[in-house]
């Protein structure tokens, strides 16, 4: 099933300060700053919710903007940017990504 496929390949969650829009080009994150374990959940037939959870002592004092998902072996699977975030000890941060996949 695809949807197994995906979690045994989704790895990391990163994020990073970068604000360049995203592309399909895109072999990493702009400008990152920490990477955490992913944690994965199914969902409907075909769906994986990866999810990175920042803690309120995580790399406070940046403006994150970015965040991607990557393989074993570091390799960007997706980036998306966001309007930039102070993040300091009062905010913890959880990253959800859904992957879905459809049949054509």
């Amino acid at each position: 099933m695809q949807r197994d496929l995906w979690r045994g390949v989704l790895v990391s969650v990163v994020a990073g300060t970068g604000t360049r829009a995203e592309s399909e080009a895109d072999t990493s994150l702009q400008a990152q700053v920490i990477t955490k374990p992913a944690v994965l959940e199914n969902r409907a037939v075909g769906e994986v919710v990866c999810r990175g959870r920042l803690l309120s002592a995580d790399v406070n004092g940046t403006l994150l903007a970015e965040v991607g998902v990557t393989d074993g072996g570091g390799a960007l699977l997706t980036r998306k940017t966001y309007l930039p975030l102070e993040k300091n000890e009062t905010i913890e941060v959880e990253y959800e990504i859904l992957f879905r996949v459809r049949n054509s």
